[in-house]
């Protein structure tokens, strides 16, 4: 029985000490870099900050509305009876509930922005772990980290996957 225990642990030993004894081989990308040098990501960002500028001028559109509303009824305060003030005092609330429910359908945790963002963004954020997949099992790294995250204190340049990366998503 002594014999069975001393030859698991040898077999054991053997193999972690033929594990340990392969050289680990690591290297790191800096995904911020690959998401602006990455010519599909500047063109995602393009349509975003287009699509956004469109949203801020249908939000200052209504802005202005609001106050323009709210100026004439200064204006006509004195000519206007108590019910048509109460009237239009009720239309400016409409318009400015109605402008805060399309800042938050935009702008919103959930809104139209991040959803988009998201929608524009996930293919390319797929297509870079792909690239990145790719390059760890054909030059056989045991370890990618990504030095945008924070997650390495040092590192020698050599190390450095980001150009690789940057070269096959380009090609």
């Amino acid at each position: 029985m002594r014999i069975r225990y001393a030859t698991v642990i040898f077999v054991v030993l053997t193999v972690a000490s033929a594990a340990f004894a392969k050289e680990l081989k690591i290297g790191y990308i800096h995904s911020q870099r690959i998401l602006s040098e990455f010519q599909e990501s500047a063109e995602a960002q393009r349509t975003l900050d287009d699509e956004q500028r469109e949203w801020l001028k249908q939000a200052k559109q209504m802005e202005d509305e609001i106050s323009a509303m709210e100026k004439e009824l200064e204006n006509q305060s004195l000519l206007l009876s108590e019910e048509k003030k109460a009237e239009r005092l009720q239309e400016i609330q409409k318009k400015y509930l109605d402008y805060q429910q399309f800042q938050q359908e935009i702008w919103g945790e959930q809104g139209k922005l991040y959803q988009r963002n998201k929608e524009l963004t996930q293919p390319i954020i797929d297509k870079v772990n792909q690239v990145i997949q790719k390059i760890g099992e054909d030059l056989d790294y045991d370890i990618i980290f990504d030095a945008a995250v924070g997650n390495i204190v040092y590192a020698k340049d050599d190390y450095d996957l980001t150009d690789m990366v940057l070269e096959d998503l380009n090609e």
